[in-house]
């Protein structure tokens, strides 16, 4: 009954022309942390020759992707979860 009286709240103001939307940083942070033994590996086959071999110590740090994605993978749900609930707020 008491939510009948009430008028709506205004929408928020529309961001300014030249300014984007805050995001989280988790979510680009979690695909980045997720994927860095590759990137690093890709990074060193510039400079080593062999850098892709997985009998080269180099070759074998893509293996610890194996617990560096699933620990991406939460940090990037965190953080698209958080922004989710941040766009929400926002258009209350």
């Amino acid at each position: 009954m008491s939510g009948e009286n009430t008028f709506p709240s205004p929408p928020p103001p529309p961001p300014h022309a030249g300014q984007k939307e805050r995001r989280s940083p988790l979510v680009l942070g979690g695909v980045i942390f997720g994927f860095s033994p590759l990137l690093f590996s890709l990074v060193a086959s510039i400079f080593v020759e062999d850098a892709l071999n997985e009998s080269t110590a180099i070759g074998s740090i893509p293996l610890l992707m194996i617990f560096t994605l699933p620990i991406g993978l939460v940090i990037f749900i965190v953080g698209f979860t958080n922004g989710a609930r941040n766009m929400a707020n926002r258009n209350r």
